[in-house]
């Protein structure tokens, strides 16, 4: 296709960003809830991203697993195990991570970095319009 002027230039172009859009849309949407559990959701990283949040000064840290217990209050629900996290820090002192902080971060985390997975792929995407339609030169 030849493209001549410029408003015939920025039409393919806001055309394409639309398409564009959806599908880094779709990327985006994709890699957070598909690719980011299946890389991100091992237990050394769901550690390492709660140690990062709640304690980021912390020298060396040590992870407890507990007991398996009911996540609801029905009999017949599901049950998950308990994790504590302790951090120890320069001085010597502690502070202990709950069972509840480091869930919330290990799925925030889980989530948030399959996001920017998926951002990381989608802004080449946007940028594909600049190249594939220009303006031909004269001569």
């Amino acid at each position: 296709m030849k493209l001549e002027s410029n408003k015939q230039v920025w039409g393919a172009r806001m055309i394409v960003w639309i398409i564009a859009l959806v599908v880094s849309c779709g990327v985006v949407f994709g890699s957070s809830f598909i690719l980011g559990p299946m890389l991100f959701s091992s237990d050394a990283v769901s550690r390492r991203i709660a140690v990062a949040y709640y304690c980021p000064d912390a020298v060396d840290s040590t992870e407890q697993q507990g007991p398996s217990e009911p996540t609801t209050t029905s009999p017949s629900g599901t049950y998950g195990h308990t994790v504590e996290v302790t951090c120890t820090f320069a001085d010597g002192s502690t502070k202990v991570i709950s069972n509840e902080e480091f869930a919330v971060t290990a799925i925030g985390g889980m989530f948030g970095l399959g996001a920017l997975c998926g951002v990381g792929i989608a802004i080449p995407i946007m940028l594909v319009p600049f190249f594939l339609f220009r303006k031909k030169k004269a001569g």
